[in-house]
C-alpha cells in the first residue's frame, strides 16, 4: 500500500514529529511518501532524509490564508495524488486538512460511485487533528471560519485521528464532525531511542550553545555557580505557546526572590522571538531568561532542567510532555489540550489554568523547595511514559488504513 504524508511546515514540530515517527515505522511494510510546506528551518526534511524516507517539498502549501497560494496549494496537492495515486493520503494541519481533504475528494468524483481510483483502489483520506485550530488563539471571526472549514471538509474526510480525547471532545462539542469518523490516537514515543545526556553534561553542552548564540550572559549570568537551578521548556515561539506567561513567571519569582539562582531556557524558535526578547528586555531578566534558539535533537538535553514547564493557551498532545516525562522531569503545565490525559495534577507534576503567571510561579517554587515533590514527580513520570509507546501508535493507526 502507498500512503502519502502531507503537512504544512517543514520545521520539526509535535506535528512533524507525529509524521515521521508514522513513516519510519511503516516504511518495512508500505511505501511511504512525505510532503511538506517550504516554510520553516527545513530540519524535518533532514530527519526524513536521514532516515530514508522519501520526501518532497509543496511550493505554495503555507500556514497563513492566502487565497492565491491557497488555490495554487490546492492545485499542487491534486496534481501529486495525482501523479503518486496512493491508497492513504493521511493529512496533519489544519491548512493541509482542509486543501488535502478537498484535492482528494475532486480526483474521487469521477468514480466514486464505483468506489475505485485509477490505480485500482479506493482513495483514502485520514486527517490528524492537532489541536482544535478553531478554538485557538484567533480573532472570533477567524475562528468561525475555521470552523466552517472543518466542518465542511469533513463531509470529505474518512477518518479524523484526535491526539487526545479532548480533541475529540471539541470536535463533538461544536458538531465538527460525525462520532463515527473521529478516533483518539495519542502520540507515542520510542523512549530507548532518546539520547539524552546526563544532567551535569547536558548543562555543560546548553551553556555552550548559550555562550555562542548569547555572549553578552557569558560573565553576567550565574551559571557555573554549584547552586544553579534551570526551568526550561522546549517550543516553537508561536502565541499557543504561551511563553510569554513563563517570562512574566520568571519576574515574579525573581521579583519575590521565590528561588534564588534560577535561570530560565527556552529551546526553540519562531516568529514571536522579537516581541519575546523585548518583553525579557522590560523586566530586566536578560541575565535570568534566555532563549537559545534551535538546537538539533533538542530533547537530550532535557536532563539540564530542573523543571519543565509548558504554559500553553492551546495544545493537542504535546511531545514535549512525554519527553519530559521520560526524562524524569518535574512538569508544571496548563489545563488544557491533552495535557490532562497524561499529567495527574500532584501525582507526576502540577497542572494550572493557563495565562497564569502567578500560580505558574508558585508551582515552580514549590517543586524546587521540595525535593521529596520533585522526586515524587521524576519516579511516577518514568513509569507513566510507558503508556504512551510508539508502537501502539504505529499500532492503531495502521489498523486505520486498512479497515
Amino acid at each position: 500500500m502507498k500512503i502519502l504524508y502531507i503537512i504544512t511546515q517543514s520545521e520539526l514540530g509535535g506535528a512533524q514529529k507525529n509524521v515521521l515517527d508514522l513513516a519510519v515505522g511503516l516504511n518495512n511494510k508500505h511505501e511511504v511518501l512525505v510532503a511538506a510546506g517550504n516554510e520553516g528551518d527545513g530540519r524535518f526534511f533532514e530527519m526524513l532524509r536521514d532516515n530514508h524516507i522519501s520526501c518532497l517539498r509543496l511550493k505554495y502549501l503555507r500556514r497563513a490564508i492566502n487565497p492565491y497560494f491557497d488555490l495554487r496549494g490546492l492545485l499542487e496537492i491534486k496534481k501529486l495524488i495525482k501523479k503518486e495515486k496512493p491508497g492513504i493520503v493521511h493529512l496533519h494541519s489544519s491548512k493541509a486538512g482542509v486543501l488535502g481533504s478537498l484535492a482528494g475528494i475532486t480526483l474521487r468524483l469521477p468514480s466514486i460511485l464505483l468506489g475505485i481510483n485509477r490505480s485500482g483502489c479506493r482513495l483514502k483520506i485520514i486527517y490528524t487533528v492537532h489541536g482544535a485550530v478553531f478554538t485557538a488563539a484567533f480573532s472570533p471571526l477567524a475562528q468561525k471560519i475555521f470552523l466552517w472549514l472543518e466542518k465542511f471538509t469533513a463531509y470529505f474526510k474518512d477518518k479524523i485521528i484526535c491526539v487526545s480525547q479532548n480533541d475529540k471532545n471539541l470536535w463533538l462539542k461544536y458538531n465538527a464532525a460525525p462520532e463515527k469518523k473521529l478516533i483518539v490516537i495519542h502520540n507515542g514515543i520510542a523512549v530507548e531511542k532518546i539520547n539524552f545526556l546526563e544532567k551535569e553534561e547536558a548543562q555543560e553542552e546548553l551553556i555552550k550553545f548559550l555562550d555562542l548564540r548569547c555572549p553578552k550572559i557569558k560573565n553576567s549570568s550565574i551559571f557555573g555557580t554549584s547552586q544553579v537551578k534551570i526551568v526550561g521548556t522546549i517550543a516553537n515561539f508561536y502565541p499557543e505557546k504561551g511563553l510569554g506567561y513563563l517570562i512574566k513567571a520568571a519576574k515574579i519569582i525573581n521579583k519575590n526572590n521565590l528561588a534564588p539562582n534560577l535561570v530560565f531556557v527556552v529551546i526553540g524558535e519562531g516568529r514571536e522571538r522579537k516581541k519575546l526578547e523585548e518583553m525579557i528586555k522590560e523586566r530586566d531578566l536578560k541575565n535570568n531568561f534566555f532563549l537559545v534558539g534551535a538546537i538539533p535533537e533538542a530533547s537530550k538535553y532535557l536532563k539540564a532542567f530542573d523543571v519543565f514547564a509548558l504554559p500553553s493557551i492551546k495544545e493537542g498532545f504535546p511531545y514535549t510532555i512525554l519527553e519530559a516525562m521520560a526524562a524524569g522531569l518535574s512538569i508544571v503545565a496548563s489545563l488544557i489540550g491533552g495535557i490532562p490525559e497524561v499529567i495527574k495534577n500532584n501525582e507526576n507534576g502540577f497542572l494550572i489554568l493557563s495565562k497564569n503567571p502567578k500560580i505558574l510561579a508558585e508551582r515552580i517554587a514549590d517543586i524546587l523547595d521540595n525535593p521529596e515533590l520533585a522526586e515524587k514527580f521524576s519516579q511516577n513520570n518514568r513509569e507513566k511514559v510507558k503508556e504512551f509507546s510508539v508502537e501502539k501508535m504505529l499500532e492503531k493507526t495502521e489498523k486505520v488504513y486498512l479497515e
